[in-house]
Parts: C-alpha cells; structure tokens; sequence
C-alpha cells in the first residue's frame, strides 16, 4: 500500500486546483505512475483570515504532524475507485498562514477516469471534486523502471 521502493516511477503532470475557497486551497500538483499504483502530491495552503483563535491552533496542530484521518470537520480525500492512503508528506503554519504537502497512494491503477475529492469544513471547504486522466496514468505507469533488472 506504498510506492515501491526500487522502482523509478513515471511523473504525470497535472497541476489543478482542485479546491479554492477565501481561506483555502487545495492543489493537485503531479502524480507518479507505478505498475501497482500512483501517487498523488498535493499542496495545502489556509490563511488565517476570520478563523478564530481555537479554530486555528486545531486546525495548524492537528495537521502540522501529518493527515490524521477522517473526522467530523477534519480534512478528507476521496477517489472514486480503488484505494486511497496517505503515505506522506509535512506542513509548517504560523499566526498567520498553514502550508502543507500531502503524498497518497492510490491503488490499484484506475482504469479510466477518475474521481478525486477534498472536504474540509472546518475552513470552509466543502466536498469539492476534480475528474484526473486516470489513462494518461496508466501510460505512465508501462514507462515506470525498476532501479535493477
């Protein structure tokens, strides 16, 4: 349920939003095919704006160490096939402003297009959703090499 360790895996440039609101963003940046899989690298960013004092330290603590998983009003990503896990990734906020990174695994290879979903309530962001190339992953993914024959 990660990416493989001694295989070069293919990149598949997407660079989309994939959610924008006044106070969030959510971005697809690329995807690295596998045979088995592919990731997903995405770029989080949350300003601060009217969000309260509490509100903020639980969202920049809570997510500072890593996605902590499906909650109530906490941040979710979704697919519309196969499985998803989060493998990655870190993030560093201020008073200010919350910038993340987040890597997940989604496996096995979609078959056709597919569905990519984010939710965050707790700033604002409802389920918002993107169709993403699953074929051109596909492609992708017969260019991946392993490191040794």
């Amino acid at each position: 349920m990660t990416p493989p360790e001694d295989v070069l895996g293919c990149p598949v440039p997407i660079a989309r939003f994939v959610a924008r609101t006044e106070l969030a963003v959510v971005a697809l940046q690329h995807v690295v095919a596998y045979p088995g899989g592919c990731s997903l690298h995405l770029h989080l960013s949350v300003r601060r704006g009217s969000l309260d004092a509490v509100t903020w330290e639980g969202i920049a603590a809570s997510h500072a160490g890593g996605f902590p998983g499906p909650a109530d009003d906490g941040l979710q990503f979704r697919v519309s096939e196969g499985s998803l896990v989060e493998v990655g990734g870190g993030a560093s906020y201020d008073d200010r402003r919350y910038r993340g990174d987040r890597q997940l695994w989604l496996s096995p290879l979609p078959a056709g297009p597919f569905e990519f979903s984010v939710e965050w309530r707790k700033v604002g962001l409802a389920r918002t959703a993107t169709t993403i190339d699953g074929q051109a992953i596909v492609e992708a993914a017969a260019r991946a090499e392993p490191y040794w024959p």
